[in-house]
């Protein structure tokens, strides 16, 4: 790995440091973007010398920098600002929004910001409102609000369409419980049923064994083989008396 080397920055740099700051970077850096935008200096020699001046000349214009970024604050205090996109499906977006986007919506109301002055955690993927902060300063921040909007001059309005999404999802989460609390509710209607069910069934098994009421049935019957026999055996002897009768009255006659 290439040695890290001292530069004395002659501009301010957001996110290296100030004019008059000496500061390591590699030497790549340096010497491909620092030395060709005129930002710094080796810090040797007579660079050094100068640092006391290059800091009196930067305390000087830090003041000045920091009193129009205050100015511009108070004029973009509760702006808002949109960015056009396609979007895939309901709120998902084709793609995503970055700082550059942000800027360009910016530079739109005539305000011109360098892309690192964006304070942006993660790209936008997705349609909806989101507050970005900005740095005009180290010392003033401002926040605006960002409006992703669908790019179709045919499509509901951004509060239209998260209305709407809000309402399918609603429905759909609804939908979803009911369905899950179905079977719990049929499970509960058939252990209530069971034992009304038992009871009605006991009575019906015990014929079925031939044991018990099977007995009497039973008994019915012989009690009503008995009784034709008896009828039998008194019309046979009826039928003796007649014979008997009957022998008698010849006897007389002879």
């Amino acid at each position: 790995m290439a040695k890290r080397k001292e530069v004395l920055l002659v501009k301010d740099v957001l996110k290296l440091g100030n004019m008059g700051d000496i500061v390591r970077v590699s030497p790549g850096f340096a010497r491909n973007y620092l030395y060709p935008y005129g930002m710094a200096v080796p810090a040797e020699g007579a660079a050094k010398r100068q640092i006391e001046v290059l800091r009196d000349k930067a305390a000087k214009s830090e003041t000045e920098r920091e009193g129009k970024a205050l100015g511009l604050k108070k004029s973009m205090e509760g702006m808002t600002i949109q960015v056009a996109a396609r979007v895939a499906h309901e709120l998902e977006l084709f793609g995503s929004i970055g700082t550059k986007e942000i800027c360009a919506a910016l530079s739109k109301s005539g305000i011109e910001l360098d892309t690192k002055q964006v304070h942006l955690h993660d790209k936008i993927r997705r349609l909806g409102v989101y507050s970005i902060e900005i740095r005009l300063h180290k010392n003033v921040p401002v926040t605006v609000k960002l409006e992703v909007v669908n790019s179709d001059p045919n499509a509901l309005s951004l509060q239209e369409t998260l209305a709407q999404v809000a309402a399918d999802r609603a429905a759909q989460a609804k939908a979803a419980a009911e369905k899950k609390d179905k079977p719990a509710e049929e499970s509960a209607d058939k252990s209530a049923e069971k034992p009304a069910v038992e009871a009605v069934a006991e009575p019906e098994d015990k014929p079925a064994k031939g044991k018990g009421k099977g007995k009497p049935e039973g008994k019915g019957g012989d009690a009503r083989g008995k009784d034709d026999g008896k009828s039998k055996d008194e019309g046979k002897s009826s039928k003796k008396d007649a014979n008997k009768s009957e022998s008698n009255k010849k006897t007389v006659k002879a």
